[in-house]
């Protein structure tokens, strides 16, 4: 069987990339990243790599992937005294470093990335939770960056708790979650990163658990097109059902029923899973599939396992190349420029003055 999962990018620990930006300041590199791009084979399927090696003199060993959008990467910088976020297109070598918090009590994170669908404004959301926070101990503070911009903007507290993953789901201009209401019932929301609001959602029916159900037991992601979320509340089972029609709520499908302990226990220590190949196997049931049909899911950015329809049999795709630490997400390689990402928005401040 020949499969290419041209939406994978993996590189080692070690070899990642940052930049030596000034603190507190937004910057293009002048350095480009470091980088090889090659592919690696075998008889099951072909998956291109892109190893990243660095930005500026910074080792990779200090950087973390996060997510992706249009061929654009948002990574993290975890070196000492810094707490940097960065967006990097590979395939055009050009990057950027994004102004960083004063604060550095920051007690949790939860981040988005996304493009705007009517002025095609790249926008990143940060939710944060401060530690010893006198008051609102237990709110979220919401930011907006848009590249082309300066600054991070405050735009309130976040109006429901969310559940995992930590990275809003892009798709049609908003981010997914799965959240917690006022009153602790469990349902799904967006964010519209145009009129920068959240908004209540029409997510598939599952069972409210309320506080019962375990953390990491739901996840939401986008394949092919499609919303997904992985619903793994019973031990062993995870149910995934998939969006067939964006925004309609009676379009929600229940497509597979995984009944594997090591996909369940994937689940709940990495807290999410990224299907990366669902429009292969869409509509597929027990009898349609072929022997070989198979779901790929990769849990957090660690595990790759490849799950058969037909046999409900689980195994781990064999990789040449790569060392067995390693981070990957979900990607698609584009020739966006973030430079012009830069000068649009500029462009369209300028005339709207």
């Amino acid at each position: 069987m020949q499969m290419c999962l041209q939406n994978l990018v993996q590189h080692t620990l070690g070899s990642l990339f940052c930049s030596n930006a000034p603190r507190n300041s937004t910057s293009l590199g002048s350095s480009p990243p470091n980088f090889e791009q090659r592919s690696i084979c075998n008889d099951d399927f072909h998956v291109p790599l892109l190893r990243l090696n660095r930005i500026g003199n910074v080792s990779a060993d200090r950087l973390s992937l996060l997510t992706s959008c249009n061929g654009l990467i948002c990574l993290r910088d975890l070196g000492y005294k810094k707490d940097e976020i960065s967006v990097c297109n590979p395939i055009l070598r050009d990057h950027m470093i994004l102004p960083q918090l004063r604060s550095k009590r920051v007690h949790r994170r939860i981040l988005g990335f996304g493009i705007t669908q009517s002025t095609n404004r790249y926008k990143l959301i940060q939710i944060l939770n401060f530690k010893n926070q006198a008051e609102n101990s237990n709110k979220f503070q919401v930011q907006i960056f848009t590249i082309g911009t300066d600054m991070w903007r405050n735009i309130g507290y976040l109006p429901y708790e969310l559940i995992q993953p930590n990275y809003g789901a892009f798709l049609h201009g908003e981010l997914h979650w799965y959240a917690y209401s006022q009153d602790k019932t469990a349902f799904m929301c967006s964010f519209d990163l145009e009129n920068e609001q959240f908004q209540p959602f029409p997510g598939p029916p599952i069972q409210d658990h309320g506080r019962c159900r375990p953390v990491n037991s739901i996840s939401v992601g986008v394949s092919g097109g499609f919303l997904y979320l992985c619903d793994g509340f019973l031990e062993s089972i995870i149910d995934i059902g998939v969006m067939k029609n964006y925004g309609v709520k009676s379009s929600w499908t229940k497509e597979f029923i995984v009944e594997n302990p090591l996909i369940s226990k994937l689940q709940r220590i990495f807290g999410s899973i990224h299907i990366l190949n669902y429009g292969v196997n869409m509509n597929m049931s027990d009898e349609e599939a072929t022997e070989d049909a198979e779901l790929l899911m990769l849990f957090g950015s660690e595990d790759l396992l490849a799950y058969n329809v037909k046999s409900k049999g689980v195994r781990k795709p064999k990789t040449f190349g790569i060392k067995s630490n390693y981070q990957a997400i979900p990607y698609t390689a584009s020739l966006v420029s973030i430079k012009d990402a830069v000068m649009r928005v500029l462009s369209l401040a300028k005339h709207s003055s």
